[in-house]
């Protein structure tokens, strides 16, 4: 008898049948209790299906597939069903229908028995061909075949005991064994924030890395021998360092992530992705991206880190990527010296010769006639143009390939307010390095491609970056940069730091630094941060108490978070980094796109997800390296927290009391229930902007309703209260007298208003020179203490610091009236400027004023400002940041009395004082929620030029 070799399928699970559901859909001899019926224990196999053409391309189990019985094996031997049954199930109206074509063409292989526990149950086996077996014979690229086949396997009973023919009552739909502990174990439960902190630390291997050169510059960096670096790393910088070396030149292979191992119901192992139903009998490999995402803790060295590894590779040049690898001479136009022939050999093969001929080694030697000749055959290669889409039939010149040069430059890119400690970190730490700073100033034009190549780092500030997108030429075929210096070098790494920003982006919104980045010749890409995302801070997470049932729970952070989080880390590891097989394209032969929502996001983040934990875990240690808390907690200084309670003051007060009467005039006038309620389920949104304002108003919130939307309540609420068309209780109508009499007094408020007016936090200056304060004030009041703000008093300063010295000067500027006069003009200035930001109405133009009673959520109506850069001190001659300041013995006597001495804001006034206090001996980070509450802390730390202070935003 012949038999059937299954040996190259997977013997993935069973479908089962009742009796009393089979009604038209079942051939009826499968039931008949008479000698036509099928024989219990007995398996009967589908098929064999003959062979279709080849101009269809599909194959199916055949006699080619069935060989004959051995003497040994006839018990083994396999039942056909009868052809007539087999049309009956695989017909239009048959239980097998829409898995018919499955059938017959190969993907899958079925065989079928009467349950050995009840009679009236039949059972399914289903043997699923792997995607990596017989892809030349059987092609499995036809999407709504693998659709089908997804749907067969998502009916499918996994349990073995079905497989054996015994159904019960429960059916296991997964085909990864689901145990409870091992799913605990695997960290199916464990929140993100917890996988995070417990990545585990950089453990770098040396002696694994092939390149000689940089196996070299990983044992320097671990035994702290940078040359160069003037600063002794602590342990853990260098196993960052060194790891993120190693990753860079080390091309290491990780398993597909979206691959979970299995066994089969017959004991063989496969590998199984459950989101699109693939089998393969092999795992499939991707290349771990060249780089990652750089994590420590805050205040852990990172930028010392990425200068160690700068500092350790700089003789190192980048190398021709290998696919564009090519064995063709150079000719040139004349016969080359010996010398210039081996220099272009040497350069060509990116050996390191700058620490031999360029002295970057204690014991380098200086070679300068070599020196010049390697220099004068720079190394380079051509990226070919990329494929044009035929546009018309006319024919077109094709684009002539780039030029493209080796360097050993490191392009930097960061934020506007870190250029400055990356400046002061390199001088710091390191010395030798041939730096080049294009910031905000353009101080510093791009230099050509020859200088450029030359500089060790070229720092960008990533407002400059992004706005160099607008000035480039790209192809508006290709999308490529035309002749652009950078665009024409192979950077060694790039590295971005507070990089996380860029996981605001989308595949269809990119960042200009995206666009530009995605365009330049790089080998080796990172992301410089200490939170990836906002809700992972590096926080102590660990387990808490056992629960009642004896097992452990670990903390849980919100699924809207966790989501944001991973759709945060999804847009770095895709776009910037493009991590495989998140970054493949629906172009690319043989693979298929990875949905990152799909496979990394868990079911409690999205419906459609089907992500699992392992696949998360495998994904971060990838991309991640840090080191974790544990292991470096010991470094740092203790952390003493200190609650302080502020009593509020008087302007804090009346602006939460502001609240406090719109919501009472919106809760009376609505009744409680109408759609235009504050707290209605369809007022979500109104209600989520009114808390994020009330807490921003916790810090000033002067600056929230304009005197015209708090006049307008109230006179909606008058109006209310006079025609009683609604009836209220005794109890809300006294809230409601009471918020009125609040209004009113707000309205009556001279610092309100002038907070409204100016947009600032109002401050307040004792001494005043000549008590001429009137023109510089707020309100155009005389008196001991003059209400002002940051940006008038810079002005002021700005104005008087020629003449600080002298009081005869001052004493002319005075009695001339020019300084009234300057400060009528300043003031007018400002007024002038805040009010062409403002709507006709004082408010933000989108928002809905169609709540009850006219009450506004309380836009804060500094949103729209002007932007104040961080920027502490004045530039100096040399560029370099000095306090602008005269020595106190030298101030004319009519200045040195001047104090400020108050802000209209409790927690500005605290934070100013603790900043005056502790500045001159510590280092200060002051951590904040919202963009105005820095911008407000610099207006007048900038009065004070305190250079000690680094403002950090938690988001």
């Amino acid at each position: 008898m012949p038999t059937l070799d299954l040996s190259r399928h997977i013997a993935a699970g069973c479908l089962v049948i009742q009796k009393a559901e089979t009604q038209g859909k079942y051939p009826s001899q499968i039931w008949l209790p008479s000698e036509l019926s099928l024989e219990r224990s007995r398996w009967y196999h589908l098929g064999p299906f003959s062979i279709m053409n080849d101009k269809q391309n599909v194959g199916g189990i055949s006699s080619e597939d069935i060989t004959e019985e051995s003497a040994q094996n006839k018990t083994n031997h396999i039942l056909f069903l009868d052809s007539d049954i087999q049309n009956q199930l695989l017909a239009p109206s048959g239980c097998l229908a829409q898995y018919a074509v499955l059938l017959r063409r190969g993907w899958v292989h079925m065989s079928f028995a009467i349950s050995l526990n009840n009679p009236e149950q039949g059972v399914f086996r289903v043997y699923m061909l792997p995607d990596d077996i017989d892809n030349r014979r059987i092609p499995r690229s036809d999407s709504s075949l693998r659709k089908a086949r997804l749907n067969l396997l998502g009916q499918l009973d996994f349990s073995r005991a079905t497989w054996e023919g015994e159904v019960s009552g429960t059916r296991y739909p997964d085909s990864v064994n689901f145990d409870p502990e091992e799913s605990r174990k695997n960290g199916e439960h464990l929140s993100l924030l917890h996988m995070f902190n417990n990545i585990p630390s950089p453990n770098p291997t040396p002696e694994e890395i092939p390149d000689l050169d940089a196996r070299e510059a990983a044992y320097r960096i671990m035994d702290g021998g940078i040359f160069g670096l003037m600063t002794t790393l602590y342990t853990y910088q260098r196993r960052s360092a060194a790891m993120m070396l190693q990753r860079e030149v080390q091309q290491e292979q990780v398993i597909d992530p979206r691959l979970v191992k299995v066994v089969d119901q017959l004991g063989n192992p496969y590998y199984y992705d459950a989101v699109t139903g693939t089998g393969l009998k092999a795992p499939r490999y991707y290349d771990r991206p060249c780089g990652g995402i750089l994590a420590e803790e805050m205040g852990a060295g990172k930028t010392l880190i990425c200068l160690a590894l700068i500092l350790a590779t700089r003789h190192i040049p980048s190398k021709v990527p290998d696919c564009l690898w090519t064995d063709r001479l150079i000719v040139r136009r004349r016969i080359g010296t010996l010398l210039d022939m081996a220099a272009a050999c040497l350069t060509r093969n990116s050996v390191p010769w700058r620490n031999v001929f360029g002295a970057l080694d204690p014991d380098g030697i200086e070679y300068p006639n070599c020196v010049e000749a390697i220099r004068r055959n720079k190394a380079w290669y051509e990226l070919p143009p990329a494929d044009r889409r035929r546009t018309s039939r006319q024919p077109s010149s094709l684009p002539s390939p780039r030029k493209i040069y080796l360097s050993h430059t490191s392009l930097v890119i960061v934020p506007p307010n870190l250029i400055q400690q990356w400046k002061q970190e390199i001088s710091k730490h390191t010395f030798g390095l041939k730096i080049i700073i294009l910031d905000n100033s353009r101080k510093h034009e791009l230099p050509p491609v020859e200088e450029l190549i030359e500089y060790d780092i070229v720092l960008f500030s990533s407002t400059r970056f992004e706005r160099m997108c607008e000035n480039i030429d790209f192809d508006v075929i290709s999308g490529h940069v035309l002749n652009h210096p950078i665009a024409s070098i192979r950077f060694k790494r790039c590295i971005v730091d507070e990089g996380h920003k860029l996981g605001n982006s989308t595949p269809k919104r990119k960042s200009n630094i995206h666009l530009l980045v995605d365009h330049l010749q790089i080998e080796a890409k990172w992301i410089v941060t200490g939170t990836p995302s906002k809700g992972l801070f590096g926080v102590r997470e660990g387990v808490t108490s056992q629960a009642s049932n004896g097992s452990t729970e670990y903390l849980q952070t919100s699924p809207d978070l966790e989501r944001d989080d991973l759709k945060r880390i999804g847009s770095m590891a895709t776009l910037y980094l493009q991590m495989r097989p998140w970054a493949n394209l629906p172009t690319e032969a043989g693979d298929t796109p990875a949905d990152w929502s799909a496979y990394v996001m868990q079911p409690r983040h999205s419906p459609r997800s089907n992500g699992r934990a392992n696949c998360l875990k495998s994904t971060l240690h990838s991309l991640i390296i840090r080191h974790q808390l544990s292991e470096i907690g010991e470094l740092f200084p203790t952390v003493d927290e200190k609650i302080v309670v502020l009593d509020g003051s008087y302007q804090d007060r009346l602006a939460l009391n502001l609240f406090a009467m719109m919501i009472i005039f919106n809760s009376v006038q609505s009744q409680r229930t109408d759609q235009d309620y504050f707290f209605h389920p369809r007022q979500r949104k109104a209600l989520i902007e009114l808390v994020s304002n009330l807490r921003q108003a916790s810090f000033f919130g002067g600056s929230f309703f304009s005197s015209e939307e708090i006049q307008k309540a109230v006179e909606t609420a008058e109006e209310f209260l006079k025609e009683g068309k609604a009836p209220i209780s005794a109890e809300d109508e006294v809230l409601l007298r009471d918020a009125i009499q609040l209004g009113k007094l707000a309205l009556r408020n001279d610092i309100k208003r002038c907070a409204n007016l100016f947009r600032e936090v109002p401050l307040y200056v004792q001494n005043f020179p000549w008590n001429a304060g009137k023109e510089w004030s707020l309100n155009l009041k005389d008196g001991d203490l003059v209400c002002t703000d940051s940006r008038i008093i810079l002005a002021l300063q700005k104005f008087l610091h020629p003449l600080a010295e002298s009081s005869n000067a001052l004493q002319i500027l005075f009695k001339t009236g020019k300084l009234a006069a300057r400060g009528l003009e300043e003031r007018q200035k400002w007024i002038k400027d805040q009010t062409s930001k403002a709507s006709p109405n004082g408010h933000n133009k989108d928002q809905n004023m169609t709540l009850a009673g006219n009450t506004p959520v309380g836009q804060d109506s500094n949103s729209p400002m002007r932007r104040r850069s961080v920027i502490l001190v004045k530039e100096g001659a040399e560029g370099q940041g000095t306090p602008l300041e005269v020595p106190e013995a030298e101030i004319a006597s009519v200045l040195a009395t001047t104090q400020l001495v108050s802000t209209a804001s409790a927690k500005l006034s605290y934070l100013i004082d603790q900043i005056a206090k502790h500045q001159e001996h510590e280092q200060i980070i002051v951590f904040y929620e919202n963009d105005n509450v820095a911008y407000y802390l610099a207006g007048v730390l900038e009065i004070v030029s305190q250079p000690s202070i680094s403002l950090h935003g938690t988001h």
